[in-house]
């Protein structure tokens, strides 16, 4: 039942990416799946629960995404003026308060889904999941600067051949 559940929900969820029309790259969908299926596993979801909690959490998840897009910025923070500075550092307090409103709505509208008990380990499972990506992506970095470093000591070997062939 929970395997059904879990293919159901992935199901679900590649479909919601396809009908996005493409607006994040491959990537974001797997690590988007990825999510499902970690907080679905996790959480161990009944069916009922699955059906009511993942429309409100997608919907809290579009408006979290829309409060990170509302504004770039644009500057380096050296070249900005005092004005700007300090607007940007409004915006920046107004964004946090506006998610931290956004979560507790979204914590209140699952009273009636979750129990409190999983309403806390979805917070706890959802950091959880930012610190395997973020360690996964460190990993990645770290990978593709050794074979960075692979190549520039081969480089420099070739370049030392050629100089010694060359006189």
């Amino acid at each position: 039942m929970r395997y059904l559940l879990l293919i159901s929900t992935l199901f679900i969820a590649i479909n919601l990416s396809a009908q996005r029309g493409g607006e994040r790259g491959n990537r974001g969908e797997k690590i988007e799946q990825q999510r499902i299926a970690f907080i679905t596993t996790e959480l161990d979801l009944t069916v009922d629960e699955a059906q009511a909690f993942w429309p409100l959490y997608n919907e809290y998840s579009e408006a979290k995404n829309a409060i990170k897009d509302d504004k770039v910025l644009d500057k380096k923070i050296e070249d900005m003026t005092e004005q700007e500075s300090k607007q940007m550092l409004t915006y920046a307090m107004e964004s946090k308060r506006r998610s931290l409103d956004l979560e507790t709505k979204f914590m209140n509208s699952l009273e009636n889904v979750l129990s409190a008990n999983k309403r806390l380990k979805l917070i706890r499972l959802e950091r959880e999941f930012k610190k395997k990506i973020l360690k996964r992506y460190q990993k990645r970095l770290k990978r593709g600067e050794k074979q960075y470093r692979r190549l520039d000591k081969k480089k420099e070997k070739e370049k030392s051949l050629e100089e010694g062939i060359g006189n």
